[in-house]
């Protein structure tokens, strides 16, 4: 079908699309050549000072301006192949224009804009035809999702009595389909290491000629002696993508927002700079990259152990001090890359042998203005259930998900502000004339952040970014300006809808929902059992001088032993157990991170993190 590519979903490791894309060499795509950087800014100094990020931030003279990037050239990640059914329509949105996602029966991907032409209802409420087709649940059009031909309307079906030599032939002919019933709403779709991806700027030919989607190099699966499995999980945001992004890309908050000792090794500090920093436009300026490597090793906890120290305060757990004169082993790289305009990949790296043992992969669908899909995949040498990952996942995100929803509400009010300055100095009234609106720059991040930090490199560059290309998405300027005339920016939304892991992560993953069916199976099942016990116990009670005078069968045997307290209290207490931890693993599902949480979070602060002084 001229509209689907696919892979199969675990031949990711060994089998790509396309190529991975180098920084050395142009790659090629069905025999057409991709061009290289086209610009590098490098730098390894290992000091990094404030005048250096104050440089970075400021001076733009010598730093590519984006101006051939556009949103619309790109592919996009939109849903895990895994949790896509092939006879269930599945919505996804990217740009705020909804689309619908399915699997044929061959096993191809197909996506359509989420419409039926009839009357504007949303295919994804309908069903999948035995051959593959979106059918609409309001008047049963269906729909072929390779082309976005409409291919049968059950109205104007009709049934013929006689053939063409008057002989009965009773056959159903279909009168001619309008037209306008065909309209060219299918989008091109393809399986891209185990994830569907969505090209929502154009038609095949265009999206041919587009970037291809960032692929995991196959070393970092089958490298030396690792065989890496991924595992994968997947939550909706409130929160915009531009925003998402700069918070994955920022290590530095990860020590404070999650009390994780980890991100340390992808920062960099006053002492230990980053060993190499590459900002580089890809594919003829369509594409964009930066790169960073570091010493995977403590900084800022290193200085806290030594402070804490100094102070005689309380000191580290004791693994760190068992540490303390023995020689350690040298620090591996810590790698970070950011593929705009949607993926982030981080990983350690033996400085010897290039050998990887664990990376961390992040994908982001930019939903609309203020909301987006957050996709996370780890390679590691083992894999892990995604019921069992998704709890994990959650209460890691719950920690600074709101405070993005805190940052976001001045951020995006402070954009829309810039982007009706922007557009009035260029005498733009109209909020639909994208391809005006495409051409303006704002500075809104650049001139409302302060980053002195040494990490901030990475942050001053991404949000120069931002600022030179968020007004050329689809959509984005009218729905921006939208939401802030409407008031959607005057406070931040509550905790509640923020954290809600049900709309966000249960209703759109089929593993959990899987789970907590079982959850509540298990103690819908231990309850009933338990009063049955329960109750047989006060009749074998009731019964037992009858029982006595009575001669004992072997059935009447068995229910006494069922009955007695030595069996009875220890199926109690199992069913009691079985019960406590179903309904502990469902509310893992739900709205959990009150305000109790985020307290017992930031008195982990001083504990290991950062020492009061």
């Amino acid at each position: 079908m001229i509209y689907c590519f696919s892979l199969n979903a675990y031949e990711y490791a060994y089998t790509y699309a396309y190529a991975f894309r180098t920084t050395s060499k142009g790659s090629s795509v069905n025999g057409r050549s991709r061009s290289t950087a086209r610009h590098v800014s490098q730098t390894s100094d290992p000091a990094v000072t404030n005048a250096v990020i104050e440089t970075t931030t400021t001076a733009t003279a010598t730093s590519p301006a984006f101006e051939n990037f556009d949103y619309e050239e790109h592919w996009y990640p939109c849903v895990w192949e895994e949790d896509v059914e092939s006879d269930v329509p599945t919505k996804v949105t990217i740009f705020d224009v909804d689309y619908v996602v399915s699997k044929t029966p061959s096993g191809d991907v197909v996506a359509m804009k989420d419409y039926c032409t009839h009357k504007g209802a949303a295919l994804s409420e309908g069903r999948m035809t035995a051959k593959g087709y979106f059918q609409c649940a309001y008047h049963g059009w269906s729909f072929d999702g390779s082309t976005g031909d409409c291919v049968e309307i059950p109205q104007i079906v009709f049934q013929t009595k006689k053939d063409g030599d008057g002989n009965d032939a009773h056959q159903l002919q279909s009168a001619t389909i309008p037209s306008r019933a065909c309209a060219n709403t299918a989008v091109p779709a393809q399986i891209h290491q185990g994830m569907v991806w969505l090209f929502p700027g154009g038609g095949l030919e265009k999206a041919l000629l587009a970037p291809p989607p960032p692929s995991v190099p196959e070393d970092l699966f089958t490298n030396h002696s690792n065989d890496l499995k991924m595992t994968t999980a997947v939550r909706d945001m409130p929160i915009d993508f531009s925003i998402l992004l700069s918070n994955i890309c920022d290590p530095d908050h990860g020590l404070f927002a999650h009390q994780s000792t980890n991100f340390d090794m992808y920062t960099a500090s006053l002492d230990c700079g980053f060993e190499s920093f590459v900002s580089e436009e890809t594919d003829g300026g369509k594409g964009w990259t930066l790169r960073t490597k570091i010493d995977a090793k403590d900084k800022m906890l290193e200085l806290d152990r030594s402070l804490r120290e100094t102070t005689k305060a309380k000191s580290k757990p004791k693994s760190k001090k068992s540490d303390k004169g023995k020689q350690k082993p040298e620090s591996p790289w810590a790698t970070f890359r950011f593929y705009a305009p949607s993926h982030v990949r981080m990983n350690r790296v033996n400085k010897e042998t290039g050998e990887t043992k664990f990376a961390s992969l992040f994908y982001v669908c930019p939903v609309g203005v203020g909301r987006s899909r957050f996709m996370s995949a780890t390679l590691s040498g083992f894999k892990i259930p995604r019921w069992l990952i998704a709890p994990n996942l959650n209460n890691f995100l719950d920690q600074d998900t709101y405070l993005l929803a805190t940052q976001q509400r001045r951020l995006l009010a402070q954009e829309a502000d810039g982007l009706r300055a922007a557009m009035k100095e260029k005498k733009i009234d109209d909020r639909n004339d994208a391809e005006r609106i495409k051409g303006l720059a704002l500075k809104t991040r650049t001139k409302n952040f302060t980053l002195p930090s040494p990490t901030d490199k990475i942050s001053a560059r991404l949000e120069q970014f931002w600022d030179a290309t968020l007004t050329r998405c689809p959509n984005r300027a009218k729905h921006l300006l939208n939401l802030d005339e409407s008031g959607a920016f005057l406070q931040t939304p509550s905790r509640e809808f923020v954290l809600d892991r049900k709309t966000q992560s249960l209703d759109i993953s089929k593993d959990s929902r899987d789970v907590v069916r079982n959850c509540k199976r298990t103690k819908r099942v231990s309850r009933v059992i338990a009063i049955a016990l329960a109750l047989g116990k006060v009749a074998r009670t009731v019964t037992t001088k009858t029982a006595a005078t009575s001669r004992t069968t072997p059935p009447l045997a068995f229910v006494k032993f069922v009955f007695k307290t030595s069996f009875l209290a220890p199926a109690l207490t199992c069913l009691f157990l079985a019960f406590s931890l179903a309904a502990k693993l469902e509310r893992e599902y739900y709205f959990k991170y009150t305000d109790k949480y985020r307290r017992a979070d930031m008195k982990k602060i001083p504990e290991k993190i950062w020492l009061d002084k």
